[in-house]
Parts: structure tokens; sequence; C-alpha cells
């Protein structure tokens, strides 16, 4: 019997925005990929790290968000209706993770 050696890669990518005014979020809301910013502060067209290999954590200001509370695609980040406000300047981090397994026989 041979037991392979597996070896799980993650690689992670953040994305930065802070809004100019505030998000009423009581009627739903997308931000764009393209207002973000990846760790190296450059302007992104959209999120990269989606797939059935990988999850993503939403942070703002600096506090992990219920996944419930939002949905995120290469392309934007939505959140549906709920009774909250996000306020202009706070901080929203969208955070992906993309695990990739290598198998040696």
């Amino acid at each position: 019997m041979v037991i392979p050696d597996i070896t799980v890669t993650p690689t992670q990518n953040r994305y930065f925005y802070a809004p100019e005014s505030d998000l009423d979020l009581t009627e739903s809301a997308a931000i764009p990929a393209g207002l973000f910013t990846n760790d190296a502060g450059d302007p992104v067209t959209e999120f990269s790290g989606f797939g059935s290999d990988g999850f993503n954590n939403l942070y703002i200001n600096g506090i992990l968000q219920p996944g419930n509370l939002y949905l995120a695609s290469p392309s934007q980040l939505f959140f549906p209706p709920q009774n909250s406000t996000i306020y202009a300047g706070t901080p929203i981090v969208l955070e992906t993770i993309q695990l990739t397994a290598n198998v040696v026989v």
C-alpha cells in the first residue's frame, strides 16, 4: 500500500476599499471590484481566488462578517437589503483563499 504525500497550498488575496460616502444597506448595494485595491495598493479589475476550492471572508472595520450578509463574486461585492449602514471611511476588506492540493505518490 502506497500512501501519497499530499501538500495543500493556500493562495491568499486581500482587497481594500473605504467608501467616500455612507452606504445605506436598507436597500441592496453593490461595490464593483474596480473600486478596490490589492495588498500592493494597486487598483484591481476583478477579485481572484473564487471557485469550489476556496472561500472568502469579509471584514468591515476589522470585524469578520457573517457569510449571509454579503455575496462576493469576481466582479463585485454585493449586500442584500439589511438594517445597517456602512459609514464613509469605514475600511472594507475582502479576503479570498484558494486551496491547491498536490499529490505525490
